[in-house]
């Protein structure tokens, strides 16, 4: 075995077999205001949800998961944005953040105060804090 961990056989996780999934929520899964290619990219932005209720992730990327032109996942990320499933951080020509509106991310989290706030690595991430 290599590695640190005994449950790492060869450098590789046994956990890396096992089937990734996302929660939908049903406000989503059955918005009949929503296309099916909206629901789609949610799907995708749940399924890398991290901090609770933030993602970080390129169109380009979701394209290629998806199989669709970015102009039809932008196009999406705004009909999810303007039915309030989502809210978009950020400006320019940087990576957006999306906030998944819905209470089925991290509920255990939610203190109803969003900020941007700083990480280890030194990157920049939406999340959810309590006030003292």
């Amino acid at each position: 075995m290599y590695g640190k961990s005994e449950q790492k056989v060869y450098g590789k996780s046994e956990q890396s077999e096992a089937e990734k999934y996302a929660r939908m929520p049903e406000s989503v899964l059955f918005d009949d205001g929503l296309s099916v290619t909206a629901r789609c990219v949610y799907g995708v932005l749940a399924r890398y949800v991290y901090q609770g209720t933030t993602v970080r992730i390129g169109q380009r990327r979701i394209a290629k998961l998806l199989g669709i032109h970015v102009e039809t996942v932008n196009l999406t990320i705004h009909e999810l944005e303007d039915r309030q499933h989502i809210v978009i951080r950020g400006k320019g020509k940087a990576r957006r953040i999306y906030h998944l509106a819905s209470f089925v991310f991290g509920k255990k989290q939610r203190a109803g105060i969003e900020e941007v706030i700083g990480s280890p690595s030194g990157g920049r991430r939406l999340a959810s804090v309590r006030r003292a």
